[in-house]
């Protein structure tokens, strides 16, 4: 019962907003920007759908706001001029909030805390490396150009050898085909690819911890607080609780 009023007060929220939100609607469309892919959180499956853990709850958004879902799809590096420029009307894209970033966008309330690990070649590192280990002049690191893994790598690791690359998965396959010896990224990502490689395997150690948020344009208030209020409902109902169980847990991935 909670769950149902809590949708219905959201429903009469967005209807009494204004700007933004009311775009949306009248557009009958909501645009989401997003990279390439950051599984098990979004990406793309054989048949070209989007799917993942943020693709589900942007569903349930697009639901109770009455309209369709587009995804706009761009490079990391210029997804906040695409957002400023008016591409696409929000960023869900599992985007660390940052006080760089803030300059920038707004953003919404944290609706997911995650971590920087080291992703890391099991041929080259038999055992599982530190920060130190890594931080070689003859080590080669990987990250994706934009990303707070490259800010963290660019920080701790002032003797390797960095390398970047337009998307996560390829800078993964990087470090999968010894062309990188380590990679440092958040570590949902980190631990879903380390499935797929059988040469590849995580650190436990978090190196940072970071929060996701929902970025915006500047100074549409009344858009950051349904937002808020959005990821408070994913929250309070469980919605967030029961989606990172299947993604993160029951989930096989289709390499």
């Amino acid at each position: 019962m909670k769950k149902v009023l809590l949708v219905v007060f959201l429903i009469a929220v967005s209807v009494a907003f204004s700007s933004l939100l009311d775009d949306i609607r009248s557009r009958g469309v909501l645009r989401v920007g997003q990279d390439a892919g950051y599984m098990p959180l979004y990406g793309t499956n054989p048949d070209g759908k989007r799917i993942g853990l943020e693709v589900d709850i942007l569903q349930k958004m697009a639901d109770i706001l009455g309209v369709k879902l587009e995804f706009v799809v761009v490079n990391w590096d210029g997804i906040i001029p695409a957002l400023v420029s008016n591409k696409f009307d929000i960023i869900w894209s599992a985007m660390t909030i940052t006080p760089e970033r803030a300059l920038r966008v707004n953003f919404s309330d944290p609706y997911l805390t995650v971590g920087q690990i080291i992703l890391y070649n099991t041929i080259k590192f038999p055992n599982p490396p530190t920060v130190e280990d890594i931080n070689t002049k003859d080590t080669r690191i990987a990250v994706q150009l934009g990303s707070t893994g490259a800010e963290a790598a660019y920080r701790l690791l002032n003797n390797a050898q960095i390398f970047t690359f337009e998307t996560i998965d390829e800078s993964a396959f990087q470090v999968a085909s010894g062309r990188a010896d380590a990679m440092i990224f958040d570590s949902i990502y980190a631990r879903f690819v380390a499935k797929k490689y059988e040469q590849l395997a995580v650190t436990d150690e978090l190196l940072t911890r970071e929060d996701f948020g929902v970025a915006i344009s500047k100074g549409d208030f009344e858009t950051l607080q349904w937002l808020n209020t959005f990821v408070q409902w994913l929250k309070t109902t469980g919605t967030i609780e029961e989606l990172e169980r299947f993604w993160f847990v029951e989930y096989e991935p289709e390499f």
